[in-house]
Formats: C-alpha cells, sequence, structure tokens
C-alpha cells in the first residue's frame, strides 16, 4: 500500500466514527460516576473503540498546598513513572494546557488549533516527552478543573490529525461527563454539610440495596424474601456479600452501617408500597 493510499485509508477509518456508541460509552461512565463506580477504563476504551488513537488516557492532576502535584493516569496508555514526573515540571508548556491555564476554556482542542504543527514539533514538550513515541496529532478536553483538581483526557496518533466531527464528537462526550462530575462533587458537598459519612465506600448492588432497606425496617430474611420474590437463601448470600463489603458482623451493624451511609431515616422502608396504587413489583427468580 502506498503512503497516499494509506492515508485515505485511515481518513476513511476516522469517517466512520459512530457518534451514538460514544455517546453509550459517556452514557455509561456517567452513571459509573454518580454511582461511585470506577470510571476511568469505561471512558478509555470507549474513545479508543470508537474515535480510534494510539493511546488514551484520563489524566487526575491534583494539588496539595505546600507540596509538588500529582499525577495520576489511567488507561492501557500509562507513561512509566519519569514520564510522568517530567510532566509535571513540563505541563505549562504544551499548548493545550498553557490555554487551559490563561482561558479556563475546557472544550476539546487539537494541539494544531492552538499551534502550527512545525511549530508544535520544536517544543521541548514535544522533543522531550512525545517525540520518542512518533505521537504528532494530540487531541484534550477537560473534564474537571477546580484550584485542586483537574481531570482531563487525552489521544494521540502518530499518522493523522483528528477531525473536526471527532473534536465535536468528544466534546460531546466531555460535556456529560463532565456534568457527572460536576453532580458527584455537588453531593459530596451536600454530605460533608449535612455530617454524613462519604460515600466513596465499598459499593453495593441495586439488590442488596433493596435487601438493606427492607432489613433495616425489620423485616426478616423470610418477609424480606417474599417481597422481593427471591428465596430466602438469596436474601442470606446477598447479607452475606454486604457484611463483607463493610466490614460488619451482623445484621444491626450492616443496617447501622448503611443508615450512616445513606442518610435514610430508621423507617426508610416500613412505608414500602404492598401493592396498589403507585407499588413496583420485582419479577421473581425461575425456579431452580
Amino acid at each position: 500500500m502506498t503512503r497516499h493510499a494509506e492515508l485515505d485509508c485511515l481518513v476513511s477509518k476516522g469517517d466512520r466514527m459512530n457518534e451514538a456508541e460514544l455517546l453509550r460509552y459517556g452514557l455509561r461512565a456517567g452513571n459509573a460516576i454518580i454511582a461511585g463506580e470506577p470510571f476511568e477504563t469505561i471512558l478509555t476504551d470507549g474513545l479508543r473503540r470508537t474515535v480510534g488513537a494510539d493511546t488514551t488516557t484520563l489524566t487526575v492532576w491534583r494539588r496539595t498546598p505546600g507540596r509538588l502535584p500529582t499525577m495520576t493516569v489511567s488507561g492501557p496508555d500509562t507513561p512509566p513513572l519519569d514520564e510522568l514526573h517530567a510532566w509535571t515540571t513540563k505541563f505549562g508548556e504544551h499548548p493545550y494546557f498553557a490555554h487551559l491555564l490563561a482561558t479556563h476554556d475546557p472544550r476539546s482542542y487539537r494541539t494544531s488549533d492552538l499551534m502550527s504543527f512545525r511549530r508544535f514539533l520544536d517544543t521541548a514538550v514535544y522533543r522531550d516527552l512525545l517525540a520518542h513515541y512518533g505521537l504528532r496529532y494530540q487531541l484534550a478536553a477537560t473534564l474537571a478543573f477546580t484550584e485542586q483538581d483537574l481531570v482531563f483526557i487525552g489521544l494521540m496518533r502518530t499518522r493523522r490529525d483528528f477531525s473536526d466531527r471527532e473534536v465535536g464528537a468528544v466534546d460531546q462526550l466531555r460535556r456529560m461527563v463532565s456534568a457527572a462530575l460536576a453532580f458527584q462533587t455537588e453531593v459530596r458537598a451536600v454530605r460533608a454539610t449535612i455530617g454524613l459519612a462519604p460515600a466513596d465506600g465499598p459499593h453495593l448492588t441495586e439488590r442488596e440495596k433493596q435487601v438493606l432497606r427492607l432489613v433495616a425496617a425489620g423485616h426478616t430474611n423470610d418477609q424480606t424474601a417474599t417481597r422481593l420474590g427471591i428465596r430466602t437463601r438469596t436474601v442470606r448470600k446477598h447479607l452475606e456479600s454486604v457484611f463483607a463489603k463493610a466490614e460488619v458482623p451482623n445484621r444491626a451493624a450492616a443496617v447501622a452501617w448503611w443508615l450512616r451511609r445513606t442518610g435514610e431515616p430508621d423507617d426508610v422502608a416500613g412505608g414500602a408500597p404492598r401493592g396498589g396504587r403507585g407499588s413496583t413489583r420485582q419479577c421473581p427468580e425461575p425456579p431452580p
């Protein structure tokens, strides 16, 4: 294949990007953020699969008073530690981040939107950190930017720049995930204000939450099983899972942990509907 044919093939591949699939990854990441679950791999995998890049990363840059900033990179293309340290010293020299620091504009930009290709190749940040990988073309988008934290996604390619269509799709994803992160931050602030424990602890499945709500209302295992349409032994398994996740020894301790975590009143499930208007119904499990 000639060089021109290869480039045509690459551009054609970019033109086949599936925006709907990318947004589905964005929705999954947003749901994970709101649920307090890891979202980084969902996002980096989604970008790699739908937009296409040689490297795809999500970076959290955290400032701590009196200390050097820390940088955490997620994704399949995490650079070695010495490069991460070098990035902390050369961060502001990259055209995207120089623009971000000057304008606080979080939108998605290609490096080529902010600086000519020839000029970028002559920068220290390219020569020292990117040239040996051949990563000439870059696209970045900021998900969160506060006095303490900077969260951004980065995509890099060796052979072709990102198209306007790809930039627009990534920016739509950025807005969605940014909104989820902002919501998470607001919820944490409210929890701190009213004295609730942080919700960053063990993640419970939806069924485990349903079981705990009923147990907190005073239901026995048999009653809980009947209400949820599942077997009693299944209720016991869910409770055992909760005990392990919360590191508690029994039902009473699990309920106390749950109420501290959620802030729900002690009679949280006492008024649960038993049928009729506004009730919900769970599909029973099939017989063994």
